[in-house]
């Protein structure tokens, strides 16, 4: 997907997903097909968000000195925005950490790994 300096991808994630979302609230009355539609194109927009669109950047490894250093938690939480048809974050997760399977009930939600990094 060619990227233009207007609009950055992440506020197209943001609008694509308004649009997405506020039309899932109708869908049961009107055309499922148009929601599918809509959705197909928030995954397609959603698949090309990469970690340096977030401006992330993954850790170095830092040779140890000896000292402790401070330790940050395995799994860190970052709010990008919120309406009152959905909400959009990032979840930073440390090597070996992870998240608990478990249900939001009457929402939906998507998923994309940005980064993977072996424990082996």
């Amino acid at each position: 997907m060619p990227r233009d300096n207007k609009t950055s991808l992440i506020q197209k994630v943001a609008k694509q997903a308004f649009s997405t979302f506020k039309d899932c609230r109708s869908a049961s009355s009107g055309d499922g097909s148009v929601v599918t539609d809509k959705l197909n194109q928030l995954v397609s927009i959603v698949t090309s968000v990469r970690a340096k669109d977030l401006k992330i950047t993954p850790p170095k490894n830092k040779p140890s000195s000896g000292a402790a250093a401070p330790q940050s938690p395995p799994v860190t939480y970052m709010h990008i925005c919120e309406t009152e048809v959905f909400s959009m974050g990032v979840f930073l997760l440390k090597a070996g950490a992870s998240i608990p399977l478990h249900d939001h009930p009457g929402m939906n939600g998507m998923l994309k790994v940005s980064h993977f990094q072996s424990v082996l």
